[in-house]
């Protein structure tokens, strides 16, 4: 049995759900919030935080916390179909683009995806203006960079398909559920994206919905 905590507008969470769709992984989903502290999750290791995958169909009982770690624990368990490439350029390539994304995006989590979740999921007090222009100018300028990488690739790190793809996109999608992301400032990305978001292993993150907050119209739209 796999389980995994997580919280379904968690970008690192939905990078490693993309990739358990990708490799047909089955789990037990466990959902928490990221503010409500949960004893079991806590027991897995010192410190541990959502997301965290717990395998005890693996020959050795095995506990996974953060995106890092459990994507390449699954990579490593299974490798096919495989999302590092097996050159090893092309691999380096995938692996600084997958860290590019979880560090570059990092910043917005904390200002315009904090201020969206406090606005409409939390509910405690009225967003901060200045961190939604904050974030919202961030990700403008993530995005510049990304189109022009969409435009001149089948993927983002090359031929195929890999680990910065999924984790863009998770980014991506946890924005797009509010509505955040300019597409029309770039149709390259706009359409690579339409592309992963109509992979089966997109199916679940479609369906989330976080407490009363209801997604923008076309965010289960494949053809936006």
């Amino acid at each position: 049995m796999k389980r995994l905590w997580h919280w379904p507008i968690d970008p690192l969470a939905r990078t490693v759900r993309l990739l358990m769709g990708e490799k047909g992984w089955s789990y037990e989903s466990i959902e928490i919030r990221p503010w409500v502290s949960d004893l079991e999750l806590a027991a897995l290791a010192p410190g541990a935080s959502a997301p965290a995958l717990l395998d005890t169909d693996a020959e050795v009982r095995t506990s996974a916390v953060g995106s890092l770690a459990i994507c390449e624990y699954i990579e490593e368990a299974q490798s096919s179909p495989r999302l590092l490439p097996f050159t090893p350029m092309e691999k380096a390539e995938a692996r600084r683009l997958w860290q590019w994304s979880e560090e570059s995006f990092a910043g917005i989590n904390n200002t315009l995806l904090a201020e969206r979740v406090t606005q409409w999921v939390k509910r405690d007090r009225a967003p901060n203006s200045g961190a939604l222009r904050q974030g919202a100018h961030a990700l403008k300028n993530r995005m510049t960079f990304l189109d022009a990488l969409a435009g001149e690739r089948a993927y983002m790190a090359g031929r195929n398909l890999s680990l910065a793809d999924l984790s863009i996109a998770a980014h991506l999608s946890s924005y797009d559920y509010f509505g955040d992301v300019p597409w029309d400032l770039t149709p390259d990305l706009k359409a690579w994206f339409a592309r992963i978001k109509s992979r089966p292993s997109f199916r679940s993150l479609l369906e989330d919905r976080v407490g009363n907050a209801k997604p923008v119209k076309h965010y289960t739209d494949l053809d936006f």
